[in-house]
Protein backbone atom coordinates (compact mmCIF):
# COMPACT_ATOMS: atom_id res chain seq x y z
CA UNK A 1 0.00 0.00 0.00
CA UNK A 2 2.61 2.55 0.87
CA UNK A 3 4.87 1.21 -1.77
CA UNK A 4 1.94 2.36 -4.40
CA UNK A 5 1.86 5.57 -3.31
CA UNK A 6 4.93 6.31 -3.14
CA UNK A 7 6.33 5.27 -6.43
CA UNK A 8 3.20 7.47 -7.57
CA UNK A 9 4.75 10.47 -5.94
CA UNK A 10 7.93 10.08 -7.43
CA UNK A 11 6.81 9.82 -10.64
CA UNK A 12 4.92 12.75 -10.05
CA UNK A 13 1.10 11.38 -10.81
CA UNK A 14 -1.99 11.47 -8.79
CA UNK A 15 -3.52 8.03 -8.24
CA UNK A 16 -6.30 7.33 -10.70
CA UNK A 17 -9.23 4.88 -10.16
CA UNK A 18 -7.47 1.95 -12.02
CA UNK A 19 -4.69 3.00 -8.86
CA UNK A 20 -7.06 2.92 -6.76
CA UNK A 21 -9.00 -0.42 -7.20
CA UNK A 22 -6.01 -2.02 -7.03
CA UNK A 23 -5.00 -0.50 -3.66
CA UNK A 24 -8.75 -2.11 -2.69
CA UNK A 25 -7.41 -5.32 -4.18
CA UNK A 26 -4.33 -5.36 -2.29
CA UNK A 27 -6.12 -4.12 0.88
CA UNK A 28 -8.63 -6.79 0.86
CA UNK A 29 -5.99 -9.35 0.15
CA UNK A 30 -3.62 -8.76 3.18
CA UNK A 31 -6.86 -8.30 5.02
CA UNK A 32 -7.96 -11.61 4.44
CA UNK A 33 -4.44 -13.36 5.52
CA UNK A 34 -4.03 -16.52 7.40
CA UNK A 35 -2.46 -17.22 10.47
CA UNK A 36 0.22 -19.78 10.06
CA UNK A 37 -2.44 -22.39 11.51
CA UNK A 38 -4.46 -21.79 8.70
CA UNK A 39 -1.58 -21.70 6.27
CA UNK A 40 -1.06 -25.35 7.29
CA UNK A 41 -4.71 -26.59 7.41
CA UNK A 42 -4.90 -24.97 3.98
CA UNK A 43 -5.29 -27.39 0.78
CA UNK A 44 -1.95 -28.05 -0.55
CA UNK A 45 -2.40 -26.18 -4.18
CA UNK A 46 -4.15 -23.36 -2.64
CA UNK A 47 -2.51 -19.83 -2.65
CA UNK A 48 -2.05 -18.58 0.94
CA UNK A 49 -1.76 -14.85 2.50
CA UNK A 50 0.24 -15.35 5.87
CA UNK A 51 1.06 -12.86 8.80
CA UNK A 52 4.01 -13.74 11.32
CA UNK A 53 7.35 -13.12 11.93
CA UNK A 54 10.67 -14.15 10.26
CA UNK A 55 12.13 -16.56 12.31
CA UNK A 56 15.44 -18.57 11.57
CA UNK A 57 17.21 -20.01 8.42
CA UNK A 58 16.16 -22.83 6.79
CA UNK A 59 19.17 -25.47 5.66
CA UNK A 60 19.82 -26.44 1.90
CA UNK A 61 16.96 -24.65 1.19
CA UNK A 62 16.43 -20.95 0.46
CA UNK A 63 14.34 -20.11 3.08
CA UNK A 64 13.25 -19.01 6.27
CA UNK A 65 10.79 -20.45 9.43
CA UNK A 66 7.30 -18.49 9.84
CA UNK A 67 5.93 -18.16 13.30
CA UNK A 68 3.17 -16.77 14.88
CA UNK A 69 1.87 -17.68 18.51
CA UNK A 70 -0.17 -20.43 16.07
CA UNK A 71 2.55 -22.28 14.62
CA UNK A 72 5.59 -22.20 12.80
CA UNK A 73 5.76 -23.52 8.84
CA UNK A 74 9.01 -23.80 6.43
CA UNK A 75 8.69 -20.81 3.62
CA UNK A 76 10.70 -21.64 0.39
CA UNK A 77 11.54 -18.11 -1.32
CA UNK A 78 14.20 -16.51 -3.29
CA UNK A 79 17.94 -15.75 -2.81
CA UNK A 80 16.39 -12.26 -3.88
CA UNK A 81 13.64 -12.01 -1.41
CA UNK A 82 15.65 -13.05 0.86
CA UNK A 83 17.58 -10.15 1.33
CA UNK A 84 14.45 -7.77 1.96
CA UNK A 85 14.07 -9.61 5.28
CA UNK A 86 15.72 -10.42 8.97
CA UNK A 87 14.51 -12.23 11.47
CA UNK A 88 12.13 -10.49 13.42
CA UNK A 89 10.87 -8.54 10.90
CA UNK A 90 6.68 -9.00 10.91
CA UNK A 91 5.79 -9.85 6.97
CA UNK A 92 2.65 -10.76 5.17
CA UNK A 93 3.27 -13.25 2.43
CA UNK A 94 2.07 -14.60 -0.27
CA UNK A 95 2.94 -17.59 -1.32
CA UNK A 96 1.17 -21.39 -2.21
CA UNK A 97 0.65 -24.70 0.22
CA UNK A 98 3.11 -27.24 -0.55
CA UNK A 99 4.55 -30.99 0.13
CA UNK A 100 7.63 -32.12 -0.78
CA UNK A 101 7.21 -35.60 -1.56
CA UNK A 102 9.39 -38.07 -3.40
CA UNK A 103 7.95 -39.97 -5.98
CA UNK A 104 5.38 -42.69 -4.74
CA UNK A 105 5.57 -41.39 -0.70
CA UNK A 106 2.93 -39.85 1.01
CA UNK A 107 4.76 -38.31 3.62
CA UNK A 108 7.60 -35.49 3.45
CA UNK A 109 7.84 -31.93 4.20
CA UNK A 110 5.42 -29.63 4.72
CA UNK A 111 5.86 -26.03 4.04
CA UNK A 112 5.11 -23.07 1.80
CA UNK A 113 6.51 -22.36 -1.81
CA UNK A 114 7.72 -19.73 -4.24
CA UNK A 115 6.39 -16.86 -1.22
CA UNK A 116 6.52 -13.38 -1.82
CA UNK A 117 6.55 -10.37 0.67
CA UNK A 118 3.23 -8.53 0.18
CA UNK A 119 3.96 -6.52 3.10
CA UNK A 120 6.61 -5.87 5.49
CA UNK A 121 6.27 -4.65 8.99
CA UNK A 122 10.18 -4.73 9.75
CA UNK A 123 10.58 -4.98 13.38
CA UNK A 124 12.79 -6.53 15.70
CA UNK A 125 10.00 -8.94 17.46
CA UNK A 126 10.92 -12.38 19.07
CA UNK A 127 9.12 -14.84 17.84
CA UNK A 128 6.87 -16.58 19.57
CA UNK A 129 7.43 -20.49 21.16
CA UNK A 130 4.17 -21.06 22.86
CA UNK A 131 3.62 -24.21 20.30
CA UNK A 132 6.82 -25.14 21.07
CA UNK A 133 7.08 -28.88 22.79
CA UNK A 134 8.58 -28.87 25.59
CA UNK A 135 9.18 -32.20 28.61
CA UNK A 136 10.13 -34.34 25.30
CA UNK A 137 14.04 -35.44 25.08
CA UNK A 138 16.52 -36.28 21.87
CA UNK A 139 14.70 -40.02 22.27
CA UNK A 140 11.56 -39.12 21.55
CA UNK A 141 12.71 -37.06 18.93
CA UNK A 142 14.67 -39.57 16.92
CA UNK A 143 11.54 -42.02 17.96
CA UNK A 144 8.96 -39.65 15.65
CA UNK A 145 6.77 -42.05 13.56
CA UNK A 146 8.13 -40.76 10.08
CA UNK A 147 4.64 -41.55 8.44
CA UNK A 148 3.04 -38.81 10.72
CA UNK A 149 3.64 -35.38 9.69
CA UNK A 150 5.83 -33.46 12.85
CA UNK A 151 7.66 -31.13 10.40
CA UNK A 152 5.24 -28.01 11.48
CA UNK A 153 6.73 -28.75 14.70
CA UNK A 154 9.46 -27.02 17.12
CA UNK A 155 10.42 -29.12 20.02
CA UNK A 156 12.89 -27.73 22.29
CA UNK A 157 15.18 -30.48 23.81
CA UNK A 158 18.71 -30.81 25.50
CA UNK A 159 21.84 -32.57 23.48
CA UNK A 160 25.24 -33.05 22.69
CA UNK A 161 26.58 -31.21 19.48
CA UNK A 162 28.78 -34.18 18.03
CA UNK A 163 31.49 -32.91 15.11
CA UNK A 164 32.74 -35.54 13.57
CA UNK A 165 36.10 -34.28 11.15
CA UNK A 166 38.20 -36.93 9.09
CA UNK A 167 40.44 -36.28 6.07
CA UNK A 168 37.82 -36.60 4.17
CA UNK A 169 34.69 -34.96 5.34
CA UNK A 170 33.24 -33.63 8.16
CA UNK A 171 29.78 -34.48 9.82
CA UNK A 172 27.79 -32.59 12.72
CA UNK A 173 24.78 -34.39 15.17
CA UNK A 174 23.04 -33.99 18.19
CA UNK A 175 23.83 -36.48 20.57
CA UNK A 176 22.32 -38.03 23.65
CA UNK A 177 24.85 -40.56 24.07
CA UNK A 178 22.50 -43.13 22.96
CA UNK A 179 21.09 -41.58 19.53
CA UNK A 180 21.92 -39.46 17.28
CA UNK A 181 20.05 -37.34 15.29
CA UNK A 182 21.39 -36.32 11.86
CA UNK A 183 21.15 -32.37 10.99
CA UNK A 184 19.93 -32.28 7.57
CA UNK A 185 22.52 -30.07 5.13
CA UNK A 186 24.77 -30.78 2.00
CA UNK A 187 27.68 -30.07 3.98
CA UNK A 188 28.53 -29.79 7.49
CA UNK A 189 29.83 -26.18 6.87
CA UNK A 190 25.95 -24.82 7.15
CA UNK A 191 25.99 -25.33 10.66
CA UNK A 192 29.46 -23.49 11.22
CA UNK A 193 28.00 -21.69 13.36
CA UNK A 194 27.04 -24.79 15.85
CA UNK A 195 30.45 -25.78 16.04
CA UNK A 196 30.96 -23.66 18.59
CA UNK A 197 29.39 -25.79 20.95
CA UNK A 198 30.63 -28.75 19.88
CA UNK A 199 31.16 -31.35 22.77
CA UNK A 200 28.76 -29.34 25.07
CA UNK A 201 25.34 -29.92 26.05
CA UNK A 202 23.07 -27.08 24.95
CA UNK A 203 19.52 -26.74 24.49
CA UNK A 204 18.08 -26.36 21.31
CA UNK A 205 15.30 -25.36 19.26
CA UNK A 206 15.17 -28.07 16.65
CA UNK A 207 12.38 -28.60 13.56
CA UNK A 208 11.85 -32.50 12.41
CA UNK A 209 12.64 -31.91 8.67
CA UNK A 210 12.02 -34.57 5.87
CA UNK A 211 12.41 -33.00 2.50
CA UNK A 212 13.12 -36.24 0.93
CA UNK A 213 10.48 -38.38 2.02
CA UNK A 214 13.34 -40.62 3.76
CA UNK A 215 12.16 -43.41 6.56
CA UNK A 216 13.47 -41.30 9.10
CA UNK A 217 13.32 -37.53 10.08
CA UNK A 218 16.24 -35.29 10.25
CA UNK A 219 16.62 -32.34 12.06
CA UNK A 220 17.09 -28.27 11.35
CA UNK A 221 18.18 -26.12 14.47
CA UNK A 222 16.64 -22.85 14.28
CA UNK A 223 18.39 -21.61 17.53
CA UNK A 224 20.69 -22.97 20.73
CA UNK A 225 18.90 -21.26 23.60
CA UNK A 226 21.46 -20.09 26.33
CA UNK A 227 20.96 -20.54 30.55
CA UNK A 228 19.59 -16.46 30.27
CA UNK A 229 17.34 -17.32 27.33
CA UNK A 230 19.03 -15.35 25.11
CA UNK A 231 19.64 -17.42 21.51
CA UNK A 232 22.00 -17.81 19.07
CA UNK A 233 20.23 -18.24 15.57
CA UNK A 234 20.98 -20.39 12.35
CA UNK A 235 21.01 -17.24 10.19
CA UNK A 236 22.35 -18.90 7.07
CA UNK A 237 20.05 -17.58 4.30
CA UNK A 238 20.42 -14.71 5.83
CA UNK A 239 24.18 -14.09 5.54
Amino acid sequence: VDDLFTRLTAEGRTPTPHDLDGLLTATKRLQDRMTVADAIAATVGDAVTVKGIVGPSLVNKVGFYLIDETGVIAVQTSAAVMETIEIGHEVVIEATRGINTATGKDFGQTCLKDATVALNNYGTHAYSSKTFVTGKTLADFYALDVTKDYSTTVFIVKAQVQVTETPYYTSIALTDGTNKVTLYSSSAKQYNWLKAFAGQEVTVEIAPCNWNSKNYYTGCVLAVVNKDGSKVYNTLNFN
